[in-house]
């Protein structure tokens, strides 16, 4: 269950969808001339045409085209543009040509105007930038690479590079690394080139060529230690690598070139939080704020400063940043001191101020799972069944909380090998919900625990159908027929699909290497396990590393390998089943 929220990946991928047109047809369109608008008043004399007659063809049918644009009637006022933009030698016109066509979602008529607007457009680097998105819109890669050169070789702009990066960033950061590695190859001896292309290989989890790239960026003279995002950068790859000693060491090692670089210090005390390094994140706080980098009386501020000293045990401390709230974020205060008394061992003290919180407040879900953790720890399994039943008909009527309780408690009991109840609780969900994708995989999930294959793979086709591009759901399907050494040529092109979706997702380069284990390509999955293992330690990859090396006759490496994680996580059951293994060779 620790992939229970990938899911929600694919609907972050249908809303970047969105997004992106949005963005191809408003943002890249800032400043036109025909703005969409309430009124049809428009300035048609900046129309610019040669003959009386054709200026006053051209107005009447733009006219026309804005009185259909103002009821929503775009594909129509896209055709009557696209007819007088060919005929217009006016930028403006094939402009609004464009942007019609992109609120009609006719990508096609979008290129073919674009088309004449490069033709006639004295500014040529923005329509680069326009054709760029719609190439990439329409899934012409190589095209949009052309353009995106095109757009790099005629701009004096020495911001060439971060105007290309913003126009790419709403696209999949696949998609990105593809267009920028065409850049990065022409324009590797320009320092700003270097500097967006390792960014997008961090947002492809790309660590060792970010990592190798940023160790040669001082050969440029710009390059300079005070430049803290080089900085952030490094000790970002290294994290996500598992070296999280390393990022401090390259955190402090740059602190000491910027001390008073806000962003540098917060990424600095982010690491030692998530490092547990809770004494040393409160101490480098009380720097920040005697060199007035951030303000105790700033309410964000005293909320982690409270959370801090929780976690540090510290909690009369704790007590005083969380009163130094009370009166502006009354939800904030209950949820926060409900943590307080439960680390503090209060108990019903506790669940007291957590069931203070409002149910429309962004803590209510925490605090639900708080509650969870109180009742599970006292084993009041009952109690917490009956705790739901009341949320439910607190947040009647209010689908999107009621939608997220139903996954929370159906992982809840997952966890806690409660698998028929949980099973009982998803199956309420999809009642309610039908195709809802979320509910469909994690129904999937539990299924698999209580013998049901037919209903986990009917689940999980129904949501591939659904969403064709679910990398997760593709992946899922693969992993469990490839687990159950069932369909393992169809698993192998279900695991494919997925991992061109997502080539840098641990979980699937461990479905693929598993697959091609199943297979008996022990060569090939070692190539595909060992990448997956260098980007998550997750105990089922570990294992599938080790049971690999033992058929490859590794048995030291995989002695070492075992004596490494077992080390981290002393009590895991795969962990420990693989010791037997070990034992007897």
């Amino acid at each position: 269950m620790q992939t229970y929220l990938r899911p929600y990946i694919s609907y972050i991928s249908i809303i970047k969808l969105y997004i992106k047109r949005f963005l191809i047809i408003n943002f890249l369109f800032v400043g036109f001339a025909y703005p969409l608008s309430n009124t049809p008043d428009r300035d048609y004399q900046n129309i610019q045409v040669t003959e009386s007659n054709s200026e006053s063809f051209i107005m009447q049918k733009a006219f026309e085209a804005e009185l259909l644009a103002k009821d929503f009637r775009y594909k129509e006022a896209a055709k009557i543009y696209h007819d007088i933009c060919m005929k217009s030698n006016d930028p403006e016109v094939a402009k609004r040509a464009t942007q019609l066509a992109g609120y009609a979602n006719d990508y096609d008529l979008m290129l073919k105007n674009s088309k004449r607007w490069l033709k006639i457009a004295e500014d040529k680097i923005t329509v680069r930038h326009v054709r760029i998105s719609i190439f990439l819109a329409l899934d012409k890669i190589e095209e949009a690479k052309k353009e995106t050169l095109s757009a790099i070789k005629i701009s004096k702009d020495k911001d060439k590079f971060a105007l290309v990066y913003d126009t790419l960033r709403v696209f999949e950061d696949k998609v990105i690394k593809e267009i920028f590695q065409d850049v990065y190859t022409t324009y590797k001896n320009e320092y700003l080139a270097n500097f967006y292309y390792v960014q997008i290989l961090l947002n492809n989890n790309d660590y060792l060529e970010a990592i190798d790239l940023i160790k040669s960026i001082d050969r440029f003279e710009e390059f300079s230690k005070k430049e803290s995002r080089w900085g952030i950068f490094l000790a970002d790859a290294y994290y996500e690598m598992g070296k999280e000693e390393l990022a401090i060491i390259t955190l402090k090692d740059y602190l000491q070139y910027s001390p008073k670089d806000l962003y540098l210090n917060e990424y600095y005390v982010r690491v030692l939080t998530l490092q547990e390094k809770y004494d040393e994140a409160i101490k480098h706080y009380r720097f920040m704020s005697a060199n007035k980098l951030i303000s105790f009386g700033d309410i964000e501020t005293s909320k982690k400063m409270a959370l801090l000293n929780i976690e540090a045990k510290k909690f009369m401390d704790a007590k005083t940043f969380i009163e130094s709230f009370k009166e502006k974020d009354i939800n904030s205060y209950n949820y926060i001191n409900g943590l307080l008394n439960a680390k503090n061992n209060k108990s019903k003290i506790a669940e007291k101020y957590f069931m203070s919180v409002d149910f429309e407040n962004d803590n209510y879900i925490n605090s639900v799972k708080e509650i969870a953790k109180l009742k599970i720890s006292q084993n009041q399994f009952s109690s917490l069944k009956k705790f739901f039943k009341k949320q439910y008909s607190k947040v009647n009527n209010k689908p999107t909380i009621e939608s997220r309780l139903i996954l929370i408690e159906t992982e809840i009991f997952f966890n806690e090998e409660k698998y028929n109840y949980a099973m009982e609780r998803i199956n309420y969900g999809l009642k309610k919900y039908k195709d809802n994708g979320a509910f469909l995989y994690t129904r999937a999930l539990v299924a698999e625990k209580v013998d049901r294959f037919d209903i986990l793979e009917n689940d999980l086709k129904k949501l591939i159908k659904l969403e064709p591009k679910n990398a997760q759901a593709l992946n899922a399907l693969g992993y469990t027929w490839a687990n159950n050494n069932i369909k393992l040529k169809e698993a192998n092109r279900y695991i494919d699909e997925a991992l061109a979706l997502e080539p840098n997702d641990a979980a699937i380069l461990d479905s693929k290497g598993w697959v091609l284990f199943r297979l008996g390509n022990y060569k090939e999955a070692e190539k595909y396990l060992m990448r997956a293992l260098k980007l998550n330690d997750d105990p089922e990859i570990v294992s599938h590393v080790i049971q690999l090396l033992v058929k490859l006759d590794k048995i030291k490496d995989a002695k070492k390998v075992y004596k490494k994680y077992i080390k981290l996580k002393p009590e895991d059951k795969k962990l420990i089943e693989l010791k037997k293994i070990l034992n007897e060779i």
